[in-house]
């Protein structure tokens, strides 16, 4: 973890809390497990001073989770939207951004929405390395890509740079026995 501000320059803190010494921090996060990683994000919709939101957290040593939850919400460090002349390379290459990637409302530990919730839980049970981005965090690109893609809704299912789509058609694909073969696992 302690490397994690060098590839993302200032775009993302690392803080390590002595859970021993701030026992009244650890109970107020609902940290029941260590390590214990949350993710914040600034959010000037805030009412009051406050403008930082968790949307994800990590409980305990689940590698694959920590890192999934950095490259969905923070790139690889240098792919932020200003590096791209117009919003459709930027959706482009966040669909192209890893082999499987879900846009969803909120994050796979924060669904904002009960097809979110679903879809990250089937993934998950299916053991299936994935990355997400969460459409909430830009009202632009959750409206472009829509048209984008040609599909109305959320959540929205990529894989190889194809659009496989909704909760629907995964659950579909699920049922007649074809997910697997879809997810390539």
């Amino acid at each position: 973890l302690s490397t994690i501000p060098t590839q993302y320059g200032n775009k993302v803190s690392y803080v390590e809390i002595d859970v021993t010494k701030s026992e009244d921090i650890c109970a107020a996060s609902g940290v029941d497990s260590v390590p214990f990683v949350a993710y914040y994000r600034h959010n000037p919709k805030l009412e009051g001073g406050k403008k930082q939101q968790i949307v994800s957290t990590v409980n305990g040593a689940k590698v694959n989770s920590i890192v999934r939850n950095l490259r969905s919400l923070f790139g690889n460090g240098n792919d932020s939207r200003a590096a791209f002349a117009t919003l459709d390379e930027y959706i482009a290459s966040l669909i192209n951004r890893d082999r499987i990637v879900a846009f969803i409302t909120g994050t796979p530990s924060h669904p904002m929405c009960g097809f979110t919730g679903k879809l990250c839980r089937l993934l998950d049970e299916y053991k299936v390395e994935y990355t997400y981005y969460d459409i909430m965090a830009d009202d632009e690109l959750c409206e472009r890509l829509k048209t984008y893609s040609n599909w109305p809704t959320y959540p929205q299912l990529y894989v190889g740079g194809k659009l496989i789509g909704g909760l629907d058609i995964i659950l579909e694909l699920e049922k007649e026995g074809e997910l697997k073969e879809t997810l390539g696992i």
